[in-house]
């Protein structure tokens, strides 16, 4: 069940990124690293951070658990629930977006410090943000929707969603190019997205039989109880998140980097959402159950079924974005105002966030034990240990490694975030990696170290290949070496005989 679920979040996931990747593409041939590109990234990143802190991360942390228990109660009850917090996130998300309208002056010099030294840059930041804002309201109740439907094993839906999003940043900007500037037409268009996401999610909703109608009961108990809950589990179910923005705020002193930033984000974001978010969806749901149960040796052999499959697939992945990362960026965004410095920079900070790639995955992982468990108290301080050390870190190395520097602290921090994650998860149901785990992870190390002397012999034949001045002699270059360096390292596996592990979990 576990495989079956994960392939089908993971290739409507893919999908999503994959349009993700080209708005990313769109915005960098169009503003390259410039101050725009700078104030439009952080207008862009600015509602989505709350939404995946808030939305699809505290709220559907704390909402899923309580929303299984009323399913198992009765339809009617889940629903009459449903339409109570939907109208209560409603109404709070509403008043805090009029708030950052009337504050975003003084938010921007959290949001991002740096931009205050250029009187420009710092208004237009403001503008835009002011103009994406509501769509905080619309992605965090897409999010609460996607999870309704995620926790009676719809994933589909909300896996594809974003898709909608990334389709009318690029179609929205190209048909009002004439009446407005790009930076508007981009920041306009999340509000378009946004309701069209909604208006999706909720006929998905009701083709599953999920339909609610809104309540203002705000009185009942398991409301209450979810708010009780929110304010822990709203810093700690954003740990990734509020790293990423604290490295934003710090990076927007210097000219660029913000937007070097983002793009390299969306880079190793493709396989964090591929591995991280796909097991972070299923997992919550299915441990929830497990754990109502009290089988914990249930709980225990599916979380180390999902930390091999999420290793042999995110220790490669990150063996390839480091070795790989200036071809990558050269043939994906060196087109337009994006320069071959632009890649240089670009790519060391794609190489630096490649080496935090499985700590993010595995924080997905560990994360839900303690949600599924009703504790969100101890990941919150989890939280807040990996963000002090992040915070110093990105400080020091921003000085001597510039936007480099924050990126290596960042996946600093991820790595310490999850240490943390997994030794605190051991307080519920006796958490561990088990031995035979761990000679598999070691294996998974072994096979990925060959690929990684591959890929640096196939430098030495490539190199030349990866810069050509035809694009499809590159690209194609570059897609035959990874290729190979993908079937040598699944060879390795195939002779280790990890594909029966594979095989096995298919089949629970």
């Amino acid at each position: 069940m576990l495989i079956k679920s994960g392939i089908i979040v993971a290739f409507f996931t893919m999908v999503s990124r994959v349009f993700g990747l080209a708005r990313e593409q769109f915005i960098a041939a169009v503003f390259g690293a410039s101050w725009i590109a700078d104030a439009v990234n952080v207008a862009f990143k600015f509602p989505n951070l709350f939404r995946r802190i808030f939305g699809e991360g505290a709220l559907s942390a704390v909402f899923i658990p309580i929303f299984n228990e009323k399913v198992h109660e009765s339809p009617e009850s889940a629903r009459k629930f449903s339409g109570e917090v939907l109208t209560l996130l409603f109404l709070a998300l509403t008043l805090l977006s009029v708030i950052m309208q009337v504050f975003m002056p003084y938010l921007m010099f959290l949001i991002a410090p740096g931009f205050h030294a250029n009187p420009e840059k710092y208004e237009l930041a403001i503008l835009l943000c002011r103009i994406t804002t509501p769509y905080l309201i619309f992605i965090s109740i897409t999010a609460i929707l996607g999870g309704m439907l995620n926790s009676v094993k719809k994933f589909a839906a909300f896996s594809f969603s974003p898709v909608i999003m990334n389709i009318c940043v690029i179609l929205f900007t190209y048909s009002f190019k004439n009446s407005l500037t790009a930076h508007f037409a981009i920041s306009y268009s999340l509000i378009f997205a946004g309701v069209l996401q909604v208006t999706f999610m909720y006929f998905a909703l009701v083709k599953a039989k999920l339909a609610f109608s809104l309540s203002t009961n705000f009185k009942d108990k398991d409301v209450t109880r979810l708010v009780k809950k929110m304010g822990p589990a709203t810093l700690s179910s954003g740990a990734q998140q509020i790293n990423l923005f604290i490295s934003q705020s710090i990076a927007s002193y210097i000219q660029g980097a913000v937007s070097i930033l983002s793009y390299a984000d969306r880079l190793y974001q493709f396989p964090l959402a591929l591995i991280g978010v796909t097991f972070g969806t299923i997992l919550l749901p299915e441990l929830s159950q497990i754990y109502k149960k009290k089988n914990f040796t249930e709980a225990n052999n599916l979380q180390n079924r999902a930390i091999i499959i999420a290793l042999a697939i995110s220790l490669p992945a990150t063996v390839g974005l480091f070795a790989l990362a200036n071809p990558i960026i050269h043939v994906i965004y060196e087109r337009g105002a994006f320069e071959a410095e632009t890649t240089a920079k670009t790519a060391g900070v794609l190489a630096a966030f490649a080496l935090g790639l499985p700590a993010f995955v595995l924080a997905k992982i560990l994360t839900p034990i303690f949600y599924a468990n009703g504790d969100t108290k101890t990941p919150m301080r989890i939280t807040i240990y990996s963000l002090l050390v992040n915070t110093g870190l990105n400080i020091a190395l921003m000085f001597q490694f510039a936007e480099l520097g924050i990126a290596i602290g960042t996946s600093v921090a991820a790595w310490f975030n999850v240490w943390l994650l997994a030794v605190g998860a051991k307080q519920h149901g006796n958490f561990k990696i088990s031995n035979k785990t761990k000679k598999i992870i070691y294996k998974i190390l072994l096979s990925t170290l060959i690929m990684l002397v591959f890929l640096y012999i196939s430098d030495y034949f490539y190199h030349d290949l990866y810069y050509s001045s035809n694009f499809f002699i590159k690209a194609f270059s570059l897609l035959f070496c990874i290729l190979m360096a993908m079937m040598i390292y699944l060879g390795i596996l195939f002779c280790f005989k990890l594909h029966l592990i594979f095989r096995k979990n298919a089949n629970d």
